[in-house]
């Protein structure tokens, strides 16, 4: 047990306010998580409930962006060649991907039979701060498409600023592939 450093991409944030009596937009939402967490809620699909705002990566997002993504994303990331290889590796997440039809691809990932890319609702909760009178405060809860899951575990107190600073190279490093701009990295476990 323990929690680890891991790459996801941001695949449904599912969006709370604090306190029930503080009302916070949609647009307010989706304003602040492009300032402070530098997502591009482009890519994001939004349903809005009473208590509750979706953000669910979109569909011609995932066929469109994933697949070239994760071919330049994977051999970056994974630099050991035995875990290319591997069974369960990158280079099988990536060939059962090309084989399969897109709409499947999450349900793949929910099978978590590829270390490389599976389903992850264990990321932890963020809180936004929301710039506006008093401060209304959003609970940030994240199911993420894992595409990365460090070695060792990772003490969490202060890892804040260094996970805000290796998300912008992310952003940078995968600049020509828009998805990148919905990754999250994020401690896990």
């Amino acid at each position: 047990m323990g929690q680890h450093l891991a790459i996801g991409l941001a695949y449904k944030i599912f969006a709370t306010p604090e306190r029930n009596n503080q009302t916070v937009s949609l647009e307010e939402v989706r304003e602040e998580m492009e300032r402070s967490l530098r997502y591009d809620m482009n890519l994001f699909e939004a349903e809005e409930g009473e208590k509750l705002q979706v953000f669910t990566l979109k569909s011609e997002q995932i066929k469109e962006g994933l697949l070239p993504f994760l071919e330049s994303f994977y051999p970056k990331i994974y630099i050991e060649p035995e875990v290319a290889k591997d069974e369960q590796g990158y280079l099988r997440a990536l060939e059962t991907l090309r084989s399969t039809p897109f709409e499947q691809w999450v349900n793949f990932a929910r099978e978590k039979s590829n270390f490389a890319f599976q389903m992850d609702d264990h990321a932890e909760l963020q809180f936004l701060d929301i710039q506006k009178t008093f401060r209304p405060e959003v609970r940030l809860r994240f199911h993420c498409l894992l595409l990365y899951l460090g070695n060792g575990k990772v003490i969490t107190e202060g890892v804040s600023d260094f996970v805000n600073f290796f998300k912008y190279c992310v952003h940078e490093t995968f600049s020509e592939h828009p998805i990148a701009k919905a990754i999250k990295i994020y401690i896990t476990g």
